[in-house]
């Protein structure tokens, strides 16, 4: 019986031809772009009453999104940040209450996470911003390669909550992300352009 390959060597490659192209953003160009992802943001919230709105702290250039949590978290939506947890069977990552000033500690990857406040539920977030080296219109989305994401949204994978929205930047766009079975869509991706709807069904 013929078996097909899986995506991974597909995937290795673009990976690190999309995290180039990003990190050979001009610094200028840089501070632009996130400036406008950050409006578009702001003004998707004001189309939406949130009341938890889970995001991610910036690595390896991806879009900061410190102003806009800031101005979400004055008007008072809770706010949430991916948390590493350690387990016997695999490594996954699970949502931790989180707010701006507060004390945060490294992960193994360098990351900055909340510490000392309590998990939340995947079903009680409105909105999950997601981060991502490559995506596509369909809603495809190429991460970091760990699959942390895809199992956290496993159990809600045909699920309109919470909302899966991919942030990145225009020229991280493919003509189509190579997929596994166990990859999860996007509902939306935002970048400097604006919003993209994406069709998250399977």
């Amino acid at each position: 019986m013929h078996i097909e390959p899986g995506q991974k060597p597909l995937k290795t490659r673009l990976r690190k031809e999309l995290r180039q192209k990003r990190a050979a953003i001009d610094a200028d160009l840089r501070v632009q772009w996130d400036a406008l992802i950050n409006q578009h943001l702001e003004a998707f919230a004001t189309q939406h009453r949130w009341s938890l709105v889970a995001a991610y702290m910036a690595f390896d250039g991806e879009p900061d999104l410190l102003p806009v949590l800031s101005n979400l978290g004055q008007k008072g939506v809770k706010l949430a940040l991916p948390v590493i947890q350690d387990a016997p069977a695999e490594t996954h990552i699970s949502m931790r209450a989180w707010s701006l000033g507060q004390d945060m500690v490294a992960n193994h990857y360098g990351i900055a996470e909340p510490g000392g406040t309590e998990d939340i539920r995947l079903s009680d977030i409105d909105l999950v911003l997601v981060p991502l080296v490559g995506w596509d219109r369909a809603g495809g989305r190429l991460g970091m390669g760990a699959g942390y994401y895809d199992r956290l949204f496993q159990p809600c994978a045909g699920a309109a909550k919470p909302m899966r929205i991919g942030v990145g930047y225009e020229i991280q766009c493919l003509p189509e992300v190579p997929r596994d079975p166990w990859d999860i869509r996007l509902h939306g991706v935002i970048t400097e352009n604006g919003w993209h709807h994406c069709d998250a069904r399977e």
